[in-house]
């Protein structure tokens, strides 16, 4: 033991010594050390090292996976564990001395080390444990290396060629913990004096601390280059095509490191550009074509997602407007296909798409023919119970030629006659609904038909007109439903143009349409369609009419 009462001797003492062995090692021999300590800040186990011990506060602030926590101190050391995450520490290892000879600078009132704050079953306790880098033997007492050769018993130096007196070097201690965890080393802290508690280590503070030992880098680039751009020179290496690459450099702090390239190679791309357009298109190359064509190519410099060239192929097929001359008779007023109404015969124009989105000139030579318009009333209008015949009577306007009635039941039992006023005979007791239509025509071809409804039930009956003229004279100046024993709160009229909208509405039996609409004046002539809703007074239903009317100034 007596070497490590010389190491106790503090400052005087130790200079002393050192002194002392400078004039009887006059061979001296260095540490031979076959281990080079590499550090690397996300590594997975920590050290602490000093000569003296002391009281080690260690904070657990981050949480590392499988952490692991080496402890190396001559004397003894209290080491306290405390922090959020101590729990994740997976095993603390002591190697050291101990000081089973009662060494006790920092006036421990014990005589071997403790530690508390985490489950003992992860805690080892080495008393020197042998050394896994031996320097050369020594042949005398004198001429002791820099790293005792006879088991761990402390560290308090990072320098490897330091006369580490009766301790062990850094490569030394490092071989040894680095044989027991394996994994990689995060950070060591090393110091000569007494751990002070009021001082705590935190392992967020300890990461690439490591003495100077080496931090190698490995570092992995993902590079693209154009097809064009190989063989690629890079580092020294020339690369002729796709893969993966290595090579050692130095980095900044000194140390090999292993960088690796992905290399990927994009092609300079070719592309179809398909367009379509009407007598001419202006492409990127700034020339306008005015016919069909495929043979224009053009180069975009850094076109494709990597930046790589792109060439591009022009399919382009040029369509021209069209023009069209049409004939057409119209019976009536003629709407166009641009949403024009014509009441006489012209001649027109209008542009319209046509199937490849152009211009298509349609010319309509249009020639109006005079159309008949089909009216007619019955005698009498309103059809009481009990009636066996009734007469319908043509007033219809125009030059007419053929007339053509049908007369249906509500049973579905239909009679027709192509006289200009017809007699239709009724059954005794007929009741319900009995749709009376007639169509004429003239020499041209040209038609109209309309249609009128009657209801009759017993006591009670409905007559709905299916032309009115709204002139001013005393005839037929309002279109309204006619009848016996209506409901009046069960009884709405209304009245819509060609488009759908309402025009007019009336809930009221004796209020019908005046051929006016509101804030517009006048009606003009033409069909219009109504919608009847109604119930008799003895019905417990109500019934619905719609059809077409005549409006005729």
């Amino acid at each position: 033991m007596k070497l490590f009462f010389v190491m106790k001797m503090k400052n005087l003492l130790i200079t002393a010594f050192t002194f002392i062995l400078s004039l009887h090692c006059l061979n001296f021999v260095h540490a031979q050390s076959t281990f080079t300590p590499n550090c690397d800040p996300t590594g997975n186990w920590i050290l602490f090292a000093n000569y003296d011990g002391g009281n080690l506060n260690i904070v657990v602030d981050q949480n590392i996976p499988n952490l692991k926590i080496g402890i190396c101190t001559y004397e003894p050391v209290n080491v306290t564990f405390s922090g959020p995450f101590v729990n994740s520490v997976t095993e603390v290892l002591y190697a050291g001395f101990n000081s089973p000879q009662n060494n006790n600078t920092c006036a421990f009132p014990i005589t071997t080390s403790s530690f508390t704050g985490i489950n003992p079953a992860i805690l080892t306790v080495n008393v020197a444990p042998p050394v896994t880098i031996i320097s050369p033997p020594n042949p005398n007492y004198f001429n002791i290396p820099n790293g005792w050769n006879n088991g761990i018993i402390c560290l308090y130096s990072c320098n490897v060629n330091a006369n580490q007196g009766g301790c062990n070097t850094v490569d030394q201690v490092l071989a040894y913990f680095q044989s027991q965890f394996g994994g990689v080393l995060r950070g060591l802290n090393v110091q000569y004096n007494c751990w002070d508690s009021a001082s705590p280590f935190t392992i967020s503070a300890q990461a690439g601390n490591c003495c100077g030992a080496c931090v190698p880098d490995n570092v992995t680039v993902n590079q693209t280059v154009c097809s064009d751009q190989l063989p690629y020179n890079w580092n020294g290496l020339t690369i002729t095509g796709p893969g993966t690459q290595s090579v050692t450099l130095t980095n900044a702090g000194g140390c090999d490191s292993l960088v690796t390239l992905n290399l990927a190679s994009s092609p300079n791309l070719t592309g179809i550009d398909v367009q379509s357009a009407c007598d001419s298109y202006t492409w990127i190359d700034g020339v306008t074509y005015t016919s069909s064509t495929n043979t224009p190519q053009y180069t975009l410099a850094g076109g494709n997602v990597n930046g790589c060239d792109s060439t591009v192929n022009l399919n382009l097929t040029i369509y021209s407007q069209t023009t069209n001359v049409i004939t057409v008779e119209s019976c009536g007023p003629y709407i166009a296909a641009n949403g024009q109404l014509y009441s006489e015969s012209t001649s027109l124009s209008y542009i319209l798409p046509n199937v490849n989105g152009c211009d298509s000139i349609i010319t309509v030579n249009l020639s109006v023919l005079p159309e008949p318009i089909a009216a007619f009333t019955s005698n009498p209008e309103l059809i009481e119970y009990g009636l066996t015949e009734i007469q319908l009577l043509d007033q219809s306007l125009g030059q007419i030629d053929t007339w053509e009635w049908v007369f249906t039941t509500e049973n579905g039992a239909s009679e027709t006659s192509n006289l200009q006023n017809p007699i239709f005979n009724l059954s005794n007791g007929t009741i319900g609904s009995i749709t009376f239509q007639l169509t004429v025509s003239n020499d041209q071809g040209c038609s109209d038909n309309v249609s009128s409804v009657l209801s009759i039930v017993e006591d009670a009956a409905i007559y709905i007109p299916n032309t009115f003229s709204p002139d001013g004279d005393a005839f037929n100046n309002s279109f309204q439903a006619v009848g016996k024993n209506i409901s009046p709160e069960h009884f709405e009229l209304t009245i819509f143009n060609r488009w759908g909208e309402i025009i007019f509405s009336s809930q009221d039996p004796n209020i019908g349409w005046n051929g006016y609409v509101s804030n517009r004046g006048p009606a003009p002539d033409g069909v219009y369609s109504y919608r009847l809703s109604y119930r008799f007074l003895n019905q417990g239903k109500s019934e619905v009419i719609t059809g077409h009317l005549h409006l005729v100034r």
